[in-house]
């Protein structure tokens, strides 16, 4: 049995694509990206939020 590497891309396809595939898998791709983003600002947000309470924890335990 031939591997798959053997065929040509177009063996592998269900047809060849179409304009509205293209631009879902645009959007899925931007869709993704975006999240990809806001999950980042979240996890930078949350890290800022302990560097500085530990911040202030350790001036508290500092101050006489």
């Amino acid at each position: 049995m031939p591997d798959h590497r053997d065929r040509p891309a177009s063996a592998l396809a269900h047809g060849p694509a179409k304009s509205n595939d293209i631009e879902r898998v645009r959007r899925d791709v931007d869709e993704a990206d975006a999240h990809a983003v806001r999950a980042e600002e979240v996890s930078v947000a949350r890290h800022r939020e302990r560097v500085s309470g530990r911040a202030a924890e350790d001036d508290e335990a500092a101050q006489p």
